[in-house]
């Protein structure tokens, strides 16, 4: 049994497959505590291998079909009862009362360990913590100088996090995110993370072919790392890249239309008031549709162009002789008078 204390939420998962669980550990490694304060009730989460007649005993024969966002993902509900299939890896089933949920993985997943792990515990975990105000995204987000963006993407954009963070951005995430209201604002919060970088393509004559890897970005850049940001601005790309980059603000009405339509997360509960975080990021954060180029380093153009800049003072300036000559006359009109001398 492995316990976290997740930005002040605490969650208690048993995993039997070491494969997913190295993968959270990657993920939550900051927050794993050995106990909680008296009084904290931890969302309960479970993974295990797959066995039908288990399975069997926690689907309801009643439970009808919800929404999904993913052609693989079928979802169903029977009223605070979910459950989520995904052929790639397994089922899983959350219950939104009892603040609890259970994964059974295939023996041979299509998905690799980071899509199991993710679907398999994280998206159930997301949808459970969301009921107390705090929201895991599939997000990036960025500050500098207290001003911070969270960037909504349906791909990786590697390329230009890494130009970022290599001209004085910090990264609070680059995977997921949390986002919770403190204040009337929303505060973007660290969730650990690596992105996939592809090598530049070489030629094929000397034997050395593109390659994958995954790379903490806060670890290559040294400074890169920030743990807190308040949101300023939402960014929703558009999918694919073009010749040019562009950002379109959007009005309000519209920032809700869109970020409902782009929003990485299915919402179990939309009619619950804690689920609404694509209105409040219209009503608390400008907002912008971003069209993204072959060029990682538009990105950084295009948000130093909106990013407000810090005040600096004015150098102070040299008095003229004109005003040198006047305090002088001054200073001598003053000698000139009477003085009284305090005893």
């Amino acid at each position: 049994m492995r316990r976290f204390a997740i930005h002040g939420l605490a969650l208690e998962l048993r995993c039997d497959l070491p494969q997913v669980l190295a993968e959270i550990e990657g993920m939550f490694h900051p927050f794993e505590v050995s106990a909680w304060p008296e009084g904290f009730v931890p969302v309960m989460g479970t993974v295990e291998p797959f066995d039908a007649a288990t399975v069997e005993k926690h689907v309801s024969p009643t439970a009808k079909p919800f929404p999904a966002l993913h052609h693989s993902i079928e979802l169903y509900q029977d009223g605070d009862r979910f459950w989520l299939i995904d052929e790639r890896w397994g089922m899983s089933e959350l219950n939104l009362a009892k603040q609890s949920w259970r994964s059974w993985l295939l023996p041979c997943p299509t998905a690799d360990a980071t899509v199991c792990a993710e679907t398999a515990v994280v998206w159930p975990l997301a949808q459970l913590l969301r009921a107390k105000g705090l929201h895991l995204l599939p997000a990036v987000s960025v500050a500098r100088d207290g001003w911070g963006a969270l960037i909504l993407s349906s791909f990786g954009i590697e390329p230009e996090l890494s130009a970022l963070a290599r001209n004085g951005y910090q990264i609070i995430g680059q995977r997921w995110t949390a986002v919770r209201e403190e204040d009337g604002r929303l505060a973007m919060l660290h969730i650990p993370g690596w992105v996939e970088r592809q090598t530049a393509p070489r030629l094929r004559y000397l034997g050395v072919e593109p390659t994958v890897g995954r790379l903490d970005l806060t670890h290559e850049f040294a400074g890169a790392f920030q743990n807190y940001a308040f949101c300023n601005v939402a960014l929703i790309t558009e999918p694919g890249r073009r010749p040019q980059a562009h950002l379109r603000d959007l009005s309000h009405s519209a920032a809700i239309n869109v970020l409902k339509k782009s929003w990485p997360m299915v919402d179990l509960h939309p009619q619950r008031r804690m689920g609404q975080l694509p209105p409040k990021l219209a009503l608390h954060c400008r907002c912008a549709e971003l069209q993204l180029s072959r060029d990682p380093q538009d990105l950084l153009r295009l948000l130093e162009g909106i990013r407000p800049r810090p005040l600096t003072p004015k150098a102070s300036q040299s008095p003229s002789p004109i005003q040198r000559v006047d305090s002088l006359a001054v200073t001598a009109t003053q000698w000139q008078r009477p003085h009284s001398l305090a005893v």
